[in-house]
């Protein structure tokens, strides 16, 4: 069965919050007695906010349905079975989940976008917003200038929306009928030091790199080189010299005139006539199977990692001077050379558990991204999950080439680690679909939604009707 549908990164964000709710307190579990609870059940089940079978305990599953009723319907989200709650619930005024979706769909098609040169109280507005999340740092004057969209644009980053500096109806929707993430709570949850991996140390590898402070290979891994890099640029920047990239030091990182306005590298988030002569000349070469959009986003950037992997060049994803020069030239590395396609089959074959940690961590920070419909029909999810292998250093050029690796059949969903590559086959009367997907562990994936393209954690349990294949660096490769 396919993923269900959300349509926007609002509601995909916060139905997926709701998913994950911790355990709930005892105080929910307060006058309810397990018919009760039953009875609650089956009525979230029957607006369709609750899904599976039903037992009459009150758990994570009960709370979390709960919460995404009580967002629908405009009530306090607290996962808690509280007395306004209830008496909702049981009304025949009750908002289906079906009935919310439509809503949501027509309000989003009816905003109208805003971008640079508009000039409006419904900027002002943005504008005012913007401020209080902490991403406009001017006065509100109605005006969308060069600030306002720089300011879009880092919200666009943040809230996991395509990088455009455009509000658009995904924008705004986040922005003023959500509670998106604020600016400081990004640059807290950015920081990193000595001794951490993730993909807040890969980014702030790129950006040091960029401004020539580091000169390592990005690995996500926060060592020695990294705390170097840091304290020079802390040193030049006049900030607290403590070798971590704490807030304070993203905050630089990411000011107008930093590390992007520092290098003269295209890349995501760009957008324009040369973006889209770039990616004719991918396409050209065998790299970029995709719409000509004028737009940097993921699949382009898989595309120039792909292209500089085959030029023996550093895979950073981003057009710098020797990228373009080699990109342009006569002799540029084409997919339709067997040397280049030798060359990725053995990196494909050597890969590694340390591969695979990179994948897993690589897919995780992705969660509330969008990778828009650039898909396969046979193969949803291919776009997203061969921009993490390739970020990972894995060559992946077709799906064909995720299939081949994902051949173990998996009996039990805990027998799927984080990092895997893993395959849902499912069939219908005329055709045979493959959900690719990354492992999460503990019987989740990270896959895309099917429509929108939404990046969520979702678990294979849920995944009905569809044999599951893996792909398990640990029992097939060596160190």
């Amino acid at each position: 069965m396919r993923l269900q549908k959300y349509l926007a990164c609002c509601l995909v964000l916060s139905f997926l919050s709701a998913a994950l709710a911790e355990p709930l307190d005892t105080e929910y579990l307060v006058d309810m007695t397990a018919d009760e609870v039953y009875q609650l059940e089956e009525r979230l089940s029957a607006l369709g906010y609750l899904s599976g079978e039903y037992d009459g305990v009150f758990d994570a599953e009960t709370s979390a349905a709960l919460e995404s009723f009580q967002q629908a319907n405009g009530l306090e989200v607290t996962g808690s079975a509280d007395g306004t709650t209830l008496d909702r619930l049981n009304s025949a005024d009750a908002l289906s989940r079906q009935d919310y979706l439509a809503r949501f769909a027509n309000a989003y098609a009816q905003m109208t976008p805003l971008e640079k040169g508009s000039t409006s109280n419904d900027v002002l507005s943005v504008q005012r917003k913007l401020k209080e999340y902490g991403y406009f740092l001017g006065d509100p004057d109605g005006v969308f200038g060069d600030s306002t969209q720089q300011a879009v644009e880092k919200f666009q980053m943040v809230n996991g929306l395509t990088v455009s500096g455009v509000a658009d109806g995904a924008v705004l929707m986040r922005l003023m009928a959500d509670s998106p993430i604020t600016w400081s709570a990004y640059l807290t949850e950015m920081s990193a030091a000595e001794g951490d991996t993730g993909l807040n140390v890969y980014a702030l590898q790129k950006k040091l790199q960029a401004l020539g402070y580091f000169t390592g290979s990005c690995t996500a891994s926060f060592g020695e080189l990294t705390r170097e890099a840091v304290l020079a640029y802390q040193v030049d920047m006049r900030l607290e010299q403590n070798g971590q990239a704490d807030a304070a030091t993203w905050a630089a990182l990411y000011a107008v005139n930093a590390a992007d306005a520092a290098s003269d590298a295209l890349k995501t988030g760009d957008y324009g006539d040369e973006i889209r002569e770039l990616q004719e000349r991918l396409n050209a070469l065998g790299f970029f199977d995709h719409e000509i959009t004028g737009s940097y986003g993921y699949t382009t950037e898989t595309a120039v990692r792909l292209f500089q992997m085959a030029a023996n060049l550093p895979a950073t994803g981003e057009i710098d001077a020797e990228t373009l020069a080699q990109l342009t030239g006569d002799s540029a590395a084409s997919m339709l050379d067997g040397i280049v396609q030798q060359r990725f089959q053995l990196m494909l074959d050597a890969a590694s558990v340390d591969t695979q940690s990179a994948i897993a961590s690589l897919a995780n920070g992705l969660i509330g991204a969008s990778f828009g419909s650039a898909d396969d029909e046979l193969y949803p999810g291919y776009a997203f999950v061969q921009y993490v292998c390739v970020a990972a250093g894995l060559p992946v050029t077709f799906p064909e080439d995720l299939i081949r690796m994902a051949d173990l059949q998996v009996e039990t969903i805990k027998a799927v680690d984080a990092g895997d590559i893993v395959a849902f086959q499912s069939a219908s009367a005329d055709t045979v679909t493959i959900q690719l997907a990354i492992g999460a562990g503990d019987g989740k994936v990270i896959c895309t939604t099917e429509s929108g393209g939404w990046v969520v954690l979702s678990y294979m349990d849920q995944m009905e009707g569809a044999t599951i294949y893996c792909w398990d660096a640990i029992d097939g490769f060596g160190e």
